[in-house]
């Protein structure tokens, strides 16, 4: 099933200057944690390379549909391994702020539903953008450099990590412990009120 992420962030920084930050797309990598690198290979095209779900290394091209200055940039990937589209809009909200609006699709990823699934558990894409618009803002409000941000576990790191814990022996010794020790909590207090019932 396609996935649809959407998120938001108001900046502290005039329309044009934040506009023309993400619009130079060799800059995405400085404030997404999945984005190696963004390639110009033509006048309206780009070579992505990302990390994938545990990772995977994937690559893709991309053609930009929309640039309105100022106000929007659109995109469609044309060739590679990865099947999405998406637009930023920018909303001037006065004197020095601005709101970018991002919306992401992707296409069915491989493995079908239980792929869908993995990937959720591995990376949640919602999580991923909203952190990517955090790391955007202190970017452009100077509260932090691009090797300040880099230099910071991702949100997909954190992921990893956690689900790698959770699969590992250790972290199915402790999830079958604490499964093990809520059911007899939960058993040894249905019993006490079943006396305290039949005492009265």
């Amino acid at each position: 099933m396609p996935q649809r992420v959407e998120g938001s962030v108001e900046v502290e920084a005039p329309v044009r200057q934040v506009y023309e930050y993400w619009e130079t797309l060799e800059n995405l990598p400085d404030f997404m944690s999945n984005v190696d690198e963004v390639r110009s290979t033509g006048d309206y095209t780009t070579h992505w390379r990302i990390r994938g779900p545990l990772g995977a290394k994937v690559e893709f091209d991309a053609r930009t549909t929309q640039n309105e200055p100022g106000e929007a940039i659109a995109w469609n990937s044309v060739d590679g391994e990865v099947q999405t589209s998406g637009q930023v809009r920018f909303r001037d909200l006065g004197e020095d702020r601005t709101r970018v609006e991002v919306v992401m699709n992707y296409a069915d990823p491989p493995g079908g539903k239980v792929g869908e699934t993995a990937s959720r558990l591995v990376s949640d894409p919602q999580v991923m953008l909203q952190q990517d618009l955090v790391n955007f803002k202190a970017i452009m409000e100077g509260r932090a450099t691009p090797e300040e941000i880099q230099e910071q576990p991702s949100a997909a790191t954190v992921q990893s990590g956690v689900v790698a814990f959770l699969t590992s022996g250790t972290g199915l010794l402790v999830l079958g412990g604490g499964l093990l020790l809520f059911l007899l909590l939960r058993r040894s207090g249905r019993r006490r009120r079943t006396r305290i019932i039949f005492e009265f």
